[in-house]
């Protein structure tokens, strides 16, 4: 059992793991070797108010340090927050219904292209606060994209 407490967001969380080997055969799920349960406890710093949660997760690998299994699912979570909740929230990405060729993939770059425009210019400003404000200065932001060698020169 893991269980290392983390204090962000206006929350105290402390998130436990138990790590349980199995076989393919014992879940029906090919390759998968190792069952882990995260238990999540949560406590408002303002309110006081408590709530839990219980997720699973399969594993292809069978002996790992519970601290490494934890680790790698709160990374997986990093690239949500960072990446996926933006083109969510600013852009409504994932009721976007585009199926026709190229739509969905050209769309994407497009918000790609923005969010990056957003994160080297102006960070300051939240993403629909940016986007709302630069929507009709269309000439002005691509000033910004040739000009602004940090924007050309891939990090």
């Amino acid at each position: 059992m893991h269980a290392p407490v983390e204090l962000g967001h206006g929350r105290i969380d402390t998130r436990s793991i138990r790590l349980m080997p199995v076989s393919p055969l014992q879940v029906n799920f090919p390759c998968i070797r190792s069952v882990a349960e995260i238990k999540r406890e949560s406590t408002d710093k303002k309110s006081g108010q408590n709530s839990k949660g219980s997720r699973i997760y399969l594993s292809s690998r069978e002996k790992e340090p519970p601290a490494a299994v934890l680790g790698q699912i709160r990374l997986r979570w990093n690239v949500e927050n960072k990446n996926h909740h933006h083109r969510d929230a600013t852009f409504l990405e994932d009721k976007c219904r585009c199926r026709t060729g190229n739509t969905a993939a050209n769309l994407a770059l497009l918000r790609g292209a923005v969010l990056k425009i957003w994160k080297t210019t102006r960070p300051d400003l939240p993403a629909p606060a940016f986007v709302q404000r630069n929507q009709r200065k269309i000439d002005a932001v691509t000033n910004l994209m040739t000009k602004n060698q940090r924007l050309t020169n891939l990090q």
